[in-house]
């Protein structure tokens, strides 16, 4: 059977901190090598802003962007312990600071502490109401830790907010496929096709779920429509694999 690459992934990427948020908390230091700092990690150089955050922190220990920034960088570096610490200072600084929870509760979900998870992402939940990268994350670790409904309303949250939101519909399609919902996530893949007619998970995915079905009429032809848009030779070969499978089994009934 095809891997569905369709999976429910918690939001990592994105600016480590916006430069308009930096400003001179404490009037002590210059923003300026914290700006270049942000920039540097938000091109890619991850190595490069830890080097300058850790200028701007040995000024002041006591600047809470400059904490969270770096406790992002080192997340994106896979550095979990180093993360946590610098987020949890950042916090204890300014507890209003929803970057730095947003950033731990990836930690926590990385580490699979799901319930610490959960805590955060309603933290940025409650600081921000139209914040849906938090729902969609909250519904990731709610995900990992088993409670599949607490997930699917956290999705239908956000979809509600912005029936447009993909990776919601996607997200929501994959909870409802593994929990035997297939119509319902049919209906998510059909609304997520219609906003992006290209996408190639969602294709397969819709192939996948009318396998699961017992349709191969219908799931050959979302495989065989996927097939023509694959451009990884190895996925192709799998495909073409999955294909002549099916139709095999189809003329032997």
């Amino acid at each position: 059977m095809v891997v569905v690459v369709c999976c429910l992934i918690a939001q990592v990427t994105g600016p480590v901190v916006e430069a308009r948020e930096v400003g001179r908390p404490f009037g002590t230091e210059s923003p300026d090598l914290l700006k270049e700092a942000i920039v540097k990690a938000n091109s890619g150089d991850l190595d490069q802003a830890v080097v300058l955050l850790d200028s701007v922190i040995r000024a002041s220990n006591k600047n809470s962007q400059a904490l969270q920034a770096r406790g992002k960088v080192f997340l994106l570096q896979g550095r979990l312990e180093r993360a946590l610490q610098d987020l949890d200072k950042a916090i204890k600084l300014d507890p209003d600071l929803a970057g730095a929870y947003m950033a731990r509760g990836m930690v926590h979900r990385l580490t699979g502490d799901y319930a610490k998870a959960v805590k955060d992402f309603s933290k940025v939940v409650s600081l921000d109401r139209g914040d849906t990268s938090a729902l969609i994350n909250r519904a990731a670790a709610y995900f990992d830790g088993g409670e599949q409904e607490k997930a699917l309303e956290d999705l239908n949250m956000i979809i509600q907010m912005d029936p447009r939101a993909t990776k919601a519909l996607g997200s929501r399609a994959y909870i409802l496929e593994q929990v035997g919902r297939y119509d319902e996530a049919i209906q998510d893949l059909n609304a997520l096709l219609a906003l992006e007619p290209e996408n190639l998970p969602a294709m397969k995915h819709l192939g996948y779920i009318y396998h699961q079905k017992g349709e191969p009429m219908d799931s050959l032809k979302w495989y065989k429509t996927a097939l023509q848009r694959e451009t990884d030779e190895g996925r192709k070969k799998r495909l073409r694999e999955e294909i002549a499978e099916m139709e095999r089994k189809a003329s032997e009934k």
